[in-house]
């Protein structure tokens, strides 16, 4: 009423002042209601200044008396709706056009929200922008207006603080210093959660998340505000319900429980689920045991490792180039069936040996690494008539997915077929890997069908002439089996009266215990020496080294390798900081090299000849070749890992606190960090070791380690060679099988040596068989106290009997530079006194068993 009265009076003054424009009530002829404005200039207003002035003033005259009534009449309503009001709570109405909205109160600034600010003078404006947007809450900090969908009940401050008044109201306020005032928009009031999401999911849990919701404050302005905020309920609890909607598996499903959880929470992991199935989420709002709102969401899980595993193919047909396989339907339960690999594994030696899946690739792939496994097929599973019986010519040629299905070389050697199951779903994919075996091949009953007899007369005439042909048959097996017997004893008879000396009429070839000839599987002597020629010339010519650059001590035997003795030498060269070097020479007699070992150095030397020069390995100074003789040649040097880690040891005194050893230990955790990282290259280049141990690491004299790589075993006392099965996997003890994963499981039994000063690792266990079953049973070297639990898990980490469940060397690299920043936190070598709970055998590694330079 006050602004309507503002806006007559300055109208007024407006006409007074003579402006160029003035109200008329004469726009159009019979109408007295209309109005319009007219210029001063009109020729046609003859009424002078005088007059017009006079009649303006009694105009604004009566218009103030009358407004001025018609405020007096709504005070006095209002004061009589105010005696009269009852104990009946009042309602809020929001006048049409205008939003109702609640202060909630004042928080402390949140920074977060700066760049997402907008120009409001008043609450109202905000709260309509807010509410446009769907947020819950608008903020105003002066004339900035902010939105949000959350309010942290622990920033809550005085409502004092929020003193100062909005711009275009100045009964209101709009923040403070440091602190932003809240109103609540209508949203704030909706159905709750508000905001549900799907935080996190995977193959088993599904995190959902909402945003909190906090109830207005009640200090408001209005009465009628207070009033409605009365009647709003509290929420207690939110309770969650899961139904599922689509899966893949065919197993029976239990009903899914409920979940309740606090008010105050704003997530839940939701555990137990089936992988790759798709789930509808309810949340609850439970208010005084009665619901008062309520949201739901579609939610999967991931992709699981396909299971159960598929039965493995049959082999069905075999040609001198092919074999056709046959592949019964599959079932998977974690997800679909995207594609199926067909894997092809040439048998070379007694021993079955698993694949190693990260190896896996195509055959060019497998001829460049030297495996005798490889991907021959991918085949497409995507639709619901592929999943049916298959036969399958493996070795006809042609192309499958990214694979090339090579023909196939029959003839005397043992081919199996695997099987990999792909599972793809939403961007994420799992892959199953099967093993074949030699039952493959093996001929069952599922394979016959057998003949019936129809009743009647023709069934007894087929009964009577299978019968007498047996009886034939039978007879001439009798007759045949004297007459042979006969025929040997006059042989025999004649044998001793005319006895000679056996001799060998043709040549023995030599086979393995499963049966194939060896000289089937390696290649013939001209092709191996042809081989070695081509890895000979692709060596940089700085790698191949004259006779005369080498000086040998030809009685100083310090090792043996897989190939020959290693001797000691002097390796000159002007390439060299100091013209020459210590250097060991692999000895090779390629003449002495027979089947096996030839494929061996190939595979051996085509490795070598992929690595570069790395700080912690043997530099390779190159080979010297003549016809008879081969040297390979490394760096070498003098002291062991082993026997560095013995020779630390200090003899115990009464002295309390005297250290064990000299090492330090920052010192060992830097070489255990230089194990794992020449490790980490090597296996990088697809290289596996297979003889880690302390014995064939070295230290250098400013106390870094080298290791070697070309698999020689050092001699220690009189000429006796280390038993290398104490740090040997389980699979390479028991199937020969190397891989990177065996290479883990040695790294991890070094690491323990350095932590315990080369502690005897199972120093209670005398031979292989022993050893293998106490680490299938699940014993591990032990913990001493003076090791911490960071490292020794990170050791247990590598020591998993399930290959595929041991760490990379990279991440044994990055967990050990973690402990390198604290190293007395992962191990301490301070002499800790002897007591009844604490054994000095456990504290003392010097007391160790006497075994460490002789295992």
């Amino acid at each position: 009423m006050l602004t309507l009265l503002l806006e007559q009076y300055q109208r007024t003054v407006r006409l007074q002042r003579g402006e160029n424009k003035v109200y008329n009530s004469d726009h159009r002829p019979g109408n007295a209601n209309s109005h319009t404005w007219r210029s001063c200039n009109d020729k046609s207003n003859t009424t002078n200044n005088n007059s017009s002035n006079s009649r303006l003033t009694h105009l604004f005259t009566y218009r103030f008396g009358r407004m001025l009534h018609l405020a007096l009449f709504y005070f006095a309503t209002i004061l009589t709706l105010a005696s009269t009001q009852t104990t009946e709570q009042l309602q809020i109405v929001p006048i049409a056009g205008e939003s109702t909205f609640f202060y909630v109160g004042c928080y402390t600034a949140r920074t977060d929200l700066l760049q997402e600010s907008i120009y409001s003078k008043t609450p109202q404006t905000c709260v309509e922008i807010c509410e446009h947007q769907k947020f819950s809450y608008a903020i105003l900090s002066a004339e900035r207006c902010f939105c949000t969908n959350n309010v942290l009940s622990k920033e809550r401050q005085d409502d004092k603080l929020c003193n100062t008044r909005c711009l275009a109201n100045k009964s209101q306020y709009c923040g403070g210093v440091g602190v932003h005032s809240y109103y609540s928009t209508i949203w704030a009031t909706q159905t709750v959660p508000r905001n549900l999401r799907v935080a996190n999911a995977t193959e088993n849990t599904i995190t959902i998340a909402w945003d909190m919701h906090v109830s207005p404050s009640k200090a408001f302005v209005a009465a009628a505000e207070e009033a409605a905020i009365k009647s709003m309920k509290e929420i207690t609890n939110f309770l969650i319900r899961t139904h599922i909607l689509h899966t893949y598996s065919t197993l029976p499903f239990f009903p899914q429980p409920e979940f309740i959880v606090q008010a105050m929470e704003t997530s839940i992991e939701i555990t137990d689920l089936h992988p790759a199935t798709e789930y509808n989420i309810t949340v609850e709002a439970m208010c005084e045991q009665e619901v008062c709102g309520n949201d739901s969401l579609l939610a999967s899980t991931e992709v699981g490792v396909p299971s159960p595993p598929p039965s493995q193919p049959r082999v069905i047909r075999t040609t001198d180039s092919t074999m056709t396989i046959e592949i019964k339907p599959l079932r998977n339960d974690n997800g679909p069936i995207t594609k199926v690999l067909v894997i092809v594994e040439r048998l070379d030696d007694a021993l079955s040996q698993t694949f190693d899946t990260e190896l896996l690739g195509s055959w060019p792939k497998a001829q460049e690494d030297g495996l005798p496994y490889y991907i021959a097929a991918q085949l497409d599973y995507d639709g619901p008539e592929d999943n049916s019986i298959r036969q399958f010519i493996v070795g006809d040629g042609k192309r499958y997915g990214p694979y090339i299905n090579v023909p196939l070389n029959t003839t005397g050697v043992d081919i199996h077929f695997s099987l990999g199951v792909i599972s793809t779903l939403n961007g994420v994919t799992k892959t199953l890997y099967t093993r074949g075996s030699h039952d493959q091949h093996s001929i069952t009953l599922e394979n016959f069908t057998y003949a019936t007899f129809e009743p009647g007369r023709a069934s007894i005439i087929a009964l009577a002439v299978t019968c007498t042909v047996f009886a034939i048959c039978f007879v001439l097996s009798v007759f045949t089996y004297f007459y042979l017997r006969y025929k040997t004893c006059q042989a025999r008879g004649a044998m001793n009266r005319n006895a000679h000396e056996m001799t060998m009429q043709q040549p023995i070839i030599e086979r393995e215990n499963n049966g194939f000839m060896m000289e089937d599987e390696l290649p013939p002597a001209e092709n191996f020496r042809q081989q070695l020629d081509l890895l000979i010339s692709a060596l940089d010519a700085s790698q191949r080294l004259p006779r005369n650059a080498l000086r040998m001590n030809v009685n100083d035997v310090i090792a043996e390798g897989r190939y020959g003795e290693v001797i000691t030498g002097k390796f000159i060269s002007t390439a060299l900081p100091e013209a020459s070097a210590d250097c060991q020479l692999h000895v090779l007699a390629l003449d002495d090299l027979q089947g096996k070992e030839q494929a061996h150095l190939l595979r051996d030397f085509r490795n070598l000849s992929r690595l570069q020069r790395h700080e912690h390995l043997l530099d390779f100074y190159g080979i010297s070749a003549s016809s008879d003789w081969f040297y390979l040649v490394f760096e070498h040097q003098n002291v062991s890992l082993k026997r560095r880690l013995i020779e630390s040891r200090r003899v115990p005194s009464s002295a309390p606190m005297q250290r064990i050893t000299a090492l330090s230990e920052e010192l060992v955790l830097q070489w255990i960090y230089e194990i794992a990282s020449a490790l980490e290259y090597i296996s990088s280049c697809k290289v596996v070791h297979k003889q880690l141990c302390s014995h064939n690491i070295f230290v250098t004299a400013d106390a870094k380690l080298k290791v070697s790589l070309f698999g020689a075993i050092p001699f220690v006392q009189n000429q006796k060679k280390i038993d290398i099965t104490r740090w040997l996997a389980p699979e390479a003890l028991r199937y020969q099988h190397f891989s990177v994963k065996s290479d883990v499981w040695s790294f991890a039994c070094v690491a323990w040596e350095c932590c315990t000063l080369g502690g005897t690792l199972y120093a209670n266990i005398t031979n292989t068989q022993q050893l293998l079953e106490a680490i299938k049973s699940g014993s591990r070297p032990a913990q001493p106290t003076f090791v911490f639990q960071d490292l020794y898990q990170l050791l247990l980490n590598c020591w998993q009997l399930e290959p595929s469940e041991r760490i990379n060397f990279d991440e044994i690299a990055y967990n050990v530079r973690q402990l390198m920043t604290s190293p007395r936190h992962a191990l301490c070598f301070d002499r800790s006194a002897e007591t009844s709970d604490n054994s000095v055998l456990d504290t003392l590694p010097y007391y160790m068993p006497m075994l460490e330079m002789h295992n």
